[in-house]
C-alpha cells in the first residue's frame, strides 16, 4: 500500500473493521499504532468497548508528584512558556507509567464527560491506544491521529508525545501535546516536543555539573540551536568530568572521565577560559570524524531549557508571546567585528551593575532587537519595556516616561499612571531615539540616572527606580551635543559603553545570517522551503539601505506569498519590484563569482563557499589590496585575514 494512504481516516476505518474480527492489519497502520492495537487486542480492549478509567486519589497523586519532584521542577517553567506559545493546545505531563501528573493550556475531551486531568491513568488496558502510552512502550516520539485512538475513534483531537529521558537514558516521564485534529502539520508539534525533551535532558546534565565548564558540540556550523549534538563537562583544570553518550560516536575518539581537554581541543585551556569570559567562545575542533563546531560556556552560564525552547540556528533565543523565535545575543553579533561584539558583551555586564548603555546605529539595524538581547542576557526578572521618544508628542512624553498622580492634569487617568520607568522596574527600559527627547526632559532623565529615583507628575514622593536603562539613537549624539540639540552632561552619562551597530552591508557573514533568518521564518510559518543558492548570493550582494528591517520584510513577504505547494524560493518567485532590485545587483560589483547551481539547496559547505567568494570578489575588485578590500566589506584587515583562513579550511 502506498505510504500516502497509510493513516488516512478511510484506511483506519477499514483496519478498525478488521480488528473487530480479531485481525490487526499491520499493513494499513503505522507500525507503532499497529503494535498498540495488538497489545489492546491481547488484553481484551476492543473498539466500542467500555472500560472504567482509574483515577488516583488526592493522597496517591500527591505521593506520585513527590516521587517525580525533579521532573516537575525542571518542566514547570518550560511548560508555562510552551503553553503560552501554543495557545490552542493542551500539554499533558505524565509519570513514567503514563499517569497524568499535570496539564496546562486549553482543555480537550476525547468524548463528553472525559477530560484529561491529573491523576488519570492512561494505560492501554483502560484507555486504549493513546500517545503517552504508546510513547512509553515504544521509548520514542509518536503521533496518534484522532481515528487511531482505539476506544475513541470519533474524538476531535490528535496527539503527539515524547519520552523525557535523563542523561543516563532513564525515562522520567512522558510529555504529550493534544491539539485539534484538523491541524495540517502535526509533525511540527512532534518536532517541538522532541526539542523540549532534548533541552530538558541537557539541563539535567548541566545541573549535575553546575560548577564546571560546558562544551556544546555541534556537527553543523549553521545549527547552534536546542538540538546541539552533545555536551562535555570540564572542570577548572581542564579535565573532563562528564559527557553525554553520543559524544564518543560523534567525535570518533575515546573519551573517559579524567581525559585532558587540551588533547581534544588542540588549544591551551587557560587561553580558552580567558576568551570565554567575554562571551561564549566559538571553536572548531578537529576529530577523526571531521571538523566539529563547538561553543564553550563558563560555569553557571548555561541558558537553560526555557531559552532553548525556541532556539533556531543561534546559540540562544527567547520566545515572544506571539510564538515567534527571537535570536539571542551571540547570534545577533555573529557577523560583527570582534571588537564591536566584545562591546556588546561588555554592555551586558554594565547593565547588570545598574549602569546605562547607549546603542548607536542606522535605522533598521536592529537596535531594539539588540536591546532585547541584552535584557535576556542579564537574566533580569522584570519586563523589557520600550519607549520611542520620537513617536510620542512632546506634551505627553514626560507623563508617559515618569508617570503621574490622579488629577495631575486635565485628562489624567483615574488612579494615575506608573509611567514606563516604573513599569520596567527589575527589568530593562529602552529609550529608543533618545536624540529626539526634548532638552527639558533630558535634564529630568539625567537626575533619574544619577539618583535612581523618580517623582511622578503631581506627586511629591520619590519612588526608587531599579530598571536598567538602554538608550538608542540613529543620530550621532556627539554631533547633536556640538549643535546644542542634546545635553552634554547626559551624553557623558550614557557614553560609558557605546555599542555601535554595523549596517547590514558592513557585516562579514551576511550569507550565513540570511540563511539563519530564513530558517527562523520557516519555523515561524511552519513551511519547509529551500532558498535557492543564486538568490542567496544576490541577497548577500544587495546593499540593504533599510538594514535588517528591510531584509526581514523582503524574506517574510516572499515566504508567506509563495504558493502552498512550492518547495523552493527562486529569484523569479519574488515580486517584480524585488526581482528588478536584485537583478540590478551586479555579481561583479565586487568581482566575478562562480554561480551556485539553482537546483541545490545551499548546504553548509556551499554557504561557506559563498562567503569565501564574497571576500574573494572584494579582493579581486581591489587588486588584492587587503586594506581596501576589508574597508569595502566593512571589517578590519585582521578580521578579513582570519575569515579567509577559516573559509579555506
Amino acid at each position: 500500500m502506498p505510504r500516502s494512504a497509510v493513516r488516512s481516516p478511510d484506511v483506519i476505518r477499514q483496519a478498525r473493521h478488521l480488528l473487530r474480527q480479531g485481525t490487526v492489519a499491520m499493513d494499513m497502520l503505522d507500525p507503532c499504532i499497529g503494535r498498540s492495537w495488538q497489545r489492546c487486542l491481547a488484553q481484551g480492549v476492543l473498539p466500542g468497548g467500555t472500560h472504567e478509567i482509574p483515577r488516583l486519589s488526592q493522597t496517591e497523586l500527591k505521593d506520585l508528584r513527590e516521587s517525580h519532584d525533579t521532573l516537575l521542577k525542571l518542566s514547570d517553567p518550560l511548560l508555562a512558556a510552551l503553553a503560552g506559545e501554543l495557545k490552542d493546545c493542551q500539554l499533558v505531563l505524565t509519570s513514567r507509567d503514563a499517569t497524568v501528573l499535570k496539564t496546562c493550556g486549553r482543555r480537550y475531551s476525547l468524548e463528553p464527560r472525559l477530560d484529561i486531568a491529573a491523576g488519570i491513568q492512561l494505560d492501554e488496558r483502560w484507555f486504549g491506544t493513546n500517545a503517552p502510552a504508546v510513547a512509553m512502550f515504544e521509548k520514542a516520539p509518536v503521533l496518534v491521529r484522532s481515528s487511531e485512538h482505539l476506544l475513541f475513534p470519533d474524538n476531535p483531537v490528535s496527539c503527539v508525545a515524547v519520552p523525557l529521558l535523563d542523561p543516563d537514558e532513564h525515562c522520567l516521564g512522558i510529555l504529550d501535546l493534544t491539539f485539534d485534529a484538523s491541524f495540517l502539520y502535526p509533525e511540527h508539534y512532534l518536532g517541538r516536543l522532541e526539542q523540549v525533551a532534548r533541552a530538558l535532558k541537557r539541563d539535567m546534565f548541566v545541573q549535575r555539573h553546575a560548577a564546571h565548564w560546558i562544551l556544546e558540540l555541534q556537527g553543523d556550523v549553521m545549527a547552534f540551536d536546542g538540538s546541539c549534538a552533545a555536551l562535555l563537562a570540564i572542570d577548572d583544570d581542564g579535565v573532563i568530568s562528564g559527557h553525554e553518550r553520543q559524544t564518543i560516536a560523534m567525535l570518533g575518539v575515546e573519551i573517559t572521565q579524567g581525559t585532558d581537554i587540551e588533547a581534544l581541543l588542540g588549544q591551551p585551556w587557560a587561553r580558552l577560559k580567558r576568551q570565554c569570559r567575554d562571551g561564549a567562545e566559538l571553536l572548531a575542533i578537529q576529530s577523526p570524524s571531521g571538523t566539529r563546531m563547538a561553543r564553550l560556556h563558563a560555569p553557571r552560564r548555561w541558558r537553560g531549557a526555557v531559552a532553548a525552547l525556541g532556539r533556531s540556528t543561534s546559540a540562544s533565543v527567547a520566545v515572544e508571546k506571539s510564538g515567534r523565535v527571537r535570536p539571542g545575543l551571540d547570534c545577533l553579533v555573529a557577523g560583527w567585528d570582534p571588537q564591536q561584539a566584545r562591546e556588546a558583551w561588555r554592555a551586558v555586564r554594565v547593565l547588570k551593575a545598574g549602569l546605562p548603555v547607549l546603542l548607536q546605529g542606522p535605522t533598521g539595524s536592529g537596535k531594539e532587537v539588540l536591546a532585547r538581547g541584552l535584557h535576556e542576557e542579564t537574566g533580569a526578572q522584570g519586563p523589557f519595556v520600550a519607549l520611542n521618544c520620537a513617536a510620542i508628542p512632546e506634551s505627553l512624553i514626560e507623563a508617559e516616561l515618569f508617570g503621574y498622580a490622579e488629577g495631575a492634569f486635565t485628562g489624567a487617568r483615574k488612579g494615575g499612571y506608573r509611567g514606563r520607568l516604573l513599569e520596567a522596574n527589575g527589568g530593562t527600559l529602552l529609550l529608543d531615539e533618545i536624540g529626539d527627547m526634548p532638552l527639558s526632559l533630558q535634564a529630568r532623565l539625567l537626575r533619574v540616572l544619577q539618583e535612581k529615583v523618580v517623582t511622578p507628575l503631581g506627586e511629591h514622593r520619590e519612588v526608587p527606580v531599579t530598571a536598567a536603562i538602554v538608550a538608542a539613537s540613529h543620530r550621532h549624539l556627539e554631533l547633536e551635543v556640538a549643535s546644542g540639540n542634546f545635553r552634554e552632561d547626559l551624553f557623558y552619562r550614557l557614553e560609558g559603553v557605546v555599542v555601535e551597530l554595523p549596517s547590514l552591508a558592513q557585516q562579514s557573514s551576511l550569507v550565513e545570517q540570511i540563511h539563519e533568518l530564513w530558517q527562523r521564518l520557516e519555523r515561524q510559518y511552519q513551511r519547509k522551503v529551500a532558498l535557492d543558492g543564486v538568490l542567496l548570493e544576490r541577497l548577500a550582494d544587495y546593499p540593504w539601505p533599510g538594514n535588517w528591517r528591510e531584509l526581514r520584510h523582503c524574506l517574510e513577504t516572499a515566504l508567506v506569498g509563495l504558493e502552498p505547494e512550492a518547495s523552493r524560493l527562486d529569484l523569479e518567485d519574488l515580486s517584480p519590484r524585488w526581482q528588478r532590485k536584485l537583478k540590478d545587483v551586479m555579481p561583479g560589483s565586487l568581482g566575478q563569482s562562480t554561480p551556485v547551481p539553482a537546483a541545490a539547496e545551499p548546504s553548509d559547505l556551499a554557504i561557506r563557499e559563498l562567503t569565501l567568494q564574497h571576500m574573494q570578489r572584494a579582493l579581486t575588485a581591489h587588486d588584492g589590496n587587503m586594506s581596501a578590500a576589508s574597508r569595502a566589506l566593512g571589517i578590519s584587515r585582521s578580521t578579513l585575514y582570519r575569515r579567509l583562513q577559516q573559509a579555506r579550511r
